[in-house]
């Protein structure tokens, strides 16, 4: 009798551990965040602080840099918003990795009309173990359109390196 509770529990402490091992491999072995509203730090970087979504904790808030925890393929999109009102006929920022410019996004007025105008920009990386992605080297930063949802930073990690 006794020998049957002890492989009992031998099985039910096994069922546990590799249930938690499991769950824990689901956990770690994901990245997705999706942040709004910018705020300018400086014109090198412009950080997200409302944060939608940040599955496995890679995106900061308070700096507004995505830190790859797990490397592999991700999708990055970006968008940014300027309001017409503003008096500046152009604004751009970049979606960079390590410092460097990747992605594009550029808006010139033509005969503004009091309306918001947003241009978004998304790409497939290659990412290492932490390399840092961001939204910055802006021109005209202080022109940006922060009212909430309209410019926003958002990343997923679509297939791990194995």
């Amino acid at each position: 009798m006794y020998h049957s509770v002890s492989v009992d529990n031998f099985f039910a402490c096994t069922f546990i551990s590799i249930y938690s091992v499991i769950l824990h491999m689901l956990y770690s072995g994901t990245s997705m965040f999706t942040a709004t509203s910018p705020s300018i730090i400086d014109t090198n970087n412009i950080r997200f602080p409302t944060v939608l979504t940040n599955q496995g904790n890679d995106y900061n808030s308070s700096s507004g840099v995505f830190t790859c925890r797990i490397a592999g393929q991700y999708w990055f999109s970006a968008s940014i918003a300027k309001s017409s009102s503003n008096n500046v006929g152009y604004t751009y920022c970049f979606i960079m990795i390590n410092g460097s410019h990747k992605m594009q996004m550029r808006h010139y007025e033509v005969n503004p009309l009091h309306a918001i105008f947003s241009k978004t920009a998304s790409a497939g990386f290659l990412l290492n173990r932490g390399d840092r992605v961001q939204v910055g080297d802006c021109i005209n930063p202080g022109f940006l359109y922060n009212g909430g949802m309209e410019s926003f930073f958002s990343g997923v990690l679509i297939k791990p390196d194995v």
